[in-house]
């Protein structure tokens, strides 16, 4: 029989299960449904532009997850009643989807448009009595979100739980050399973040500010700027108060400011604010910003020194330098555990400074009043406190404070174990830090986390997202140089160069 005719067993060609197959098919069924659960419930979302702009602010984070969220029983509702065109629409909506993300589910957003939902829109303003003719955002910290509001304002009323926001309120613009307006920052988040403080404590603590001293006055707020936005965005409010007559500070004072006085304290002034300071219960906070001009308060600077800070009443300099320099490179240093986002890190301190030295007296009576210093903000090495104003800056090592220099510091009286009693003491040796045209974000930043300490809320600690709608590029001078050397020379050189490499081709 030839090999041609030679057919083989009848099962040689019958293919043969392979178990091993059904392993591999059985385990890859597995892999793609466990992914497919894990995608729907535990996901990570990564913001891939440059300047993340689509994040929210390490503050907002600290916020949502601290126990006074986390901890409610009820969750806060966030109704954005905005129109689908808005500019920045998608932009907003990704930063609320990221208060939904962080809230662990004690955060609830609505989305809707009043002009293509005119029903729901009804049925809100029903209960919140408003009318949607703009753009709006609704935080309702309440237990019932469906319970109407009443008409009328009353002390238990739970109005008070409610915080309605325009959304003009969501833009920050500057104004141009021609009058007309440019939308330069998106502040959603900031508002939104202080809504929600606002709308989850219904009532609003009180800081007092001195006034009668030649600092600051009601009529001039200019150099409160800063802390007024600050206060406000964790629901504090500023309210003046001069201390002349009175016997001790109003009972609701959640803190003392005390900015740039000119005029020294009296003795019962300065025995109001140690009474205040030793003898007052709870978590008490005293901010006071000196200026170099008005150094001749010796009875307010015994108060300072008696804490553990020592106002030295000089000018902070540049050496070789042959005028007063007041730009100052300044660094953050190790301090406050509140600050540990801001360590190390640099800024640039505008307007006159005067440097702050850390010591106690007597190290046994500090530890029995159980007083701790800080220093909060550091010059380079290159800058020296110039003890006389009445010479040309140089810096001498028998009469001069040799760098660096601390510019703002705090003291602590208590143990940082019980907040509740704690209190806090920041002094800062700059009052042009306090007006927002001199204020750098970092310092804005920096102050608000000072002030979320003082006043007992940690969670507000943190650096503020980016919020720009336009884009900057920061040159210094040698880019600026190499730009205006490249506009004006190189291009103009190499255009006259194609065109005489033109005339020529055509001329032959």
């Amino acid at each position: 029989m030839s090999n041609k005719d030679y057919k083989g067993h009848p099962d040689a060609r019958r293919p043969k299960g392979n178990p091993l197959a059904w392993i591999n098919l059985l385990l890859l069924a597995v892999i793609v449904i466990t992914l497919n659960y894990l995608g729907c419930n535990e996901y990570a979302r990564r913001d891939l532009t440059e300047d993340e702009r689509y994040t929210i602010s390490e503050r907002t984070i600290n916020v949502l997850s601290s126990d006074r969220i986390q901890k409610r029983d009820h969750p806060i509702r966030i109704i954005f009643a905005f129109k689908q065109s808005t500019p920045n629409y998608a932009r907003m909506r990704s930063l609320l989807d990221e208060y939904v993300r962080y809230g662990k589910g004690k955060i609830e957003v609505e989305y809707f448009d009043p002009m293509r939902q005119p029903h729901r829109a009804r049925e809100i303003s029903q209960i919140y009595g408003v009318e949607f003719n703009q753009n709006l955002c609704v935080i309702d910290a309440r237990s019932d979100h469906n319970v109407a509001l009443n008409t009328f304002e009353e002390d238990k009323s739970e109005r008070k739980y409610v915080r309605i926001r325009p959304g003009a309120s969501f833009i920050k613009y500057e104004t141009l050399p021609d009058e007309s307006r440019r939308a330069v920052a998106l502040m959603m988040d900031e508002v939104v973040c202080s809504a929600m403080t606002e709308a989850m404590e219904g009532e609003m603590r009180h800081m007092y500010v001195v006034e009668g001293k030649g600092g600051v006055s009601r009529d001039d707020t200019e150099r409160l700027e800063l802390l007024a936005e600050i206060c406000n965005s964790i629901n504090i409010q500023l309210k003046f108060i001069t201390l002349n007559g009175l016997d001790t500070l109003p009972n609701d004072a959640a803190g003392l400011i005390i900015v740039a006085p000119q005029t020294d304290f009296t003795e019962d002034e300065i025995r109001i604010l140690n009474d205040y300071w030793e003898n007052r219960q709870g978590r008490n906070a005293i901010f006071i910003a000196l200026s170099p001009t008005h150094t001749q308060l010796p009875r307010l600077y015994r108060f300072i020194r008696e804490q553990g800070i020592r106002p030295n009443a000089d000018r902070v300099l540049l050496r070789d330098r042959n005028r007063a320099y007041y730009d100052i490179s300044a660094v953050f240093p190790k301090s406050l555990n509140c600050t540990r986002s801001f360590w190390n890190g640099t800024t640039h301190v505008e307007g006159q400074s005067m440097s702050l030295t850390l010591e106690h007296g007597d190290d046994n009576m500090a530890a029995i009043r159980r007083l701790s210093s800080y220093p909060l903000l550091m010059t380079t090495p290159e800058y020296y406190g110039e003890t006389r104003a009445d010479r040309s800056p140089d810096f001498d090592p028998q009469e001069d404070r040799e760098g660096p220099l601390c510019l703002e510091a705090a003291v602590t009286k208590g143990s940082p174990r019980d907040p509740n009693n704690l209190n806090t003491l920041v002094v800062l040796g700059n009052v042009d830090m306090l007006e927002l045209a001199n204020t750098r974000t970092e310092q804005r930043d920096y102050m608000r986390t000072l002030w979320a300490w003082m006043s007992d809320r940690p969670e507000y600690a943190g650096k503020s997202a980016n919020q720009d709608l336009t884009v900057k590029i920061d040159l210094n001078r040698h880019t600026r140089n190499a730009i205006e050397y490249i506009t004006l020379l190189i291009l103009p050189l190499f255009a006259l160069l194609i065109a005489l490499i033109i005339w020529n081709t055509r001329r032959h």
